[in-house]
């Protein structure tokens, strides 16, 4: 049987994380059909409320669920660095074992997944669920955050130009092993090196460079099932994108 590692990266996300965890193990049955036993890996970021704890009782109710507690904050590029390093080890190489990563605050909504495992058994190494894709929707988002999404989705497009590739962004994709292993054998300890939102740019820049293939589905995105206001500083986020993508168009090779 392979397995699907879902890994949920947390930082003070104690209204969210329970109910995301739960419409995870919703979908246990219908990824069993698909061949793949459900792995769901919630990493707390040394959150200060009390996520730590309710992932904690949760590992202890359920199986299915691993905690990975980071004993120091290292933001969004941190979870991600954790979780590819996690599923390198624990993956079977012989296998179709897969990595799932995605928002902790309940935006992403599990049940998306199964039309991105279809793009992964059709040749693709990285899945995208995309906000640009016929049939996508986003509910909540305040209008200049959808401005300044579509511009940026403009500018990395023309910057880092990946085939098949229109959100570069959105943090809910699923990875092959095999590509996840190219690209770490070609950056080794530099495949993840930023710890803001970036990150999940990076990443995709770096597996194209190993020669990913992409494939993107359309999902729909939750914003205003999120309790809590976005750890995200709007400006800063979007100065830190810019500059990341054009250094690595410019020295990532």
């Amino acid at each position: 049987m392979n397995k699907l590692f879902a890994y949920l990266p947390c930082y003070n996300e104690s209204g969210n994380i329970e109910s995301l965890i739960h419409e995870w193990l919703k979908e246990k049955d219908s990824l069993l059909a698909q061949n793949y036993e459900l792995v769901i890996v919630p990493i707390d970021d040394k959150s200060t409320d009390n996520t730590l704890e309710i992932i904690r009782r949760l590992e202890n109710s359920y199986q299915e669920v691993r905690v990975i507690a980071h004993k120091q904050n290292r933001n969004l590029g941190g979870a991600l660095s954790t979780a590819v390093k996690d599923f390198l080890k624990h993956a079977d190489s012989n296998s179709n074992d897969l990595l799932c990563f995605m928002d902790g605050d309940n935006t992403h909504k599990p049940r998306f997944v199964h039309s991105m495992i279809d793009k992964i058994n059709s040749g693709a190494g990285c899945v995208i669920a995309s906000r640009y894709q016929p049939g996508a929707s986003i509910h909540g988002v305040p209008s200049n955050r959808l401005f300044l999404s579509d511009g940026a989705k403009l500018y990395y497009s023309i910057v880092l130009h990946v085939p098949n590739v229109k959100d570069y962004t959105c943090g809910f994709r699923v990875y092959t092993y095999n590509a996840l292993k190219r690209a770490h054998n070609k950056y080794q300890k530099s495949l993840i090196t930023m710890r803001s939102f970036s990150c999940m740019m990076e990443l995709l820049y770096k597996l194209h460079r190993s020669g990913c293939v992409f494939a993107e589905v359309p999902f729909e995105l939750y914003y205003d099932s999120k309790v809590g206001e976005s750890k995200m500083r709007i400006l800063k986020t979007t100065k830190d994108s810019l500059i990341t993508a054009l250094r690595l168009r410019l020295f990532c090779k």
